[in-house]
């Protein structure tokens, strides 16, 4: 079994929360000030800043050294998350909110699975046991 970095679950508490802040706007079953658009909108775009502020920006160094073609299409879906929570905060669209939201999960699905992939990669090489072949009376051979 993997486990989440801290960082990632840190990130996915936020996300958590934006989605259930989005599912509870969508229902039209709100907490308190967050009947609006703009304040559901406001809400995701905070929580969405949160979540990359805590599990993208601590490793921003690897991430403009690694694979480019994450770099880019992350890049690509941060900008359109971007636009789309301006537009919702702009016009109160509630196709927009819709699109901030799909991207947000969209990013921390993509950030999650490249942290815990990278995380499998730099995992020390397991030791060696006594019933692998080669290894004779607590040596290896």
């Amino acid at each position: 079994m993997m486990r989440l970095p801290i960082r990632d679950a840190i990130a996915t508490c936020a996300v958590g929360a934006a989605v259930v802040l989005y599912l509870l706007w969508a229902v039209d079953t709100t907490l308190p000030g967050m009947d609006a658009t703009r304040a559901t909108a406001v809400a995701v775009l905070v929580l969405g800043f949160v979540a990359s502020a805590i599990a993208v920006v601590p490793a921003f160094d690897g991430l403009m050294h690694g694979n480019k073609e994450y770099l880019a299409v992350t890049s690509i879906l941060g900008l359109a998350a971007l636009v789309s929570g301006v537009i919702a905060l702009w016009a109160a669209s509630e196709t927009a909110l819709a699109v901030l939201m799909i991207m947000l999960v969209v990013l921390w699905m993509a950030a999650t699975t490249h942290h815990a992939v990278l995380a499998r990669a730099e995992r020390p090489a397991p030791r060696d046991h006594w019933w692998t072949p080669g290894h004779r009376h607590g040596h290896a051979t």
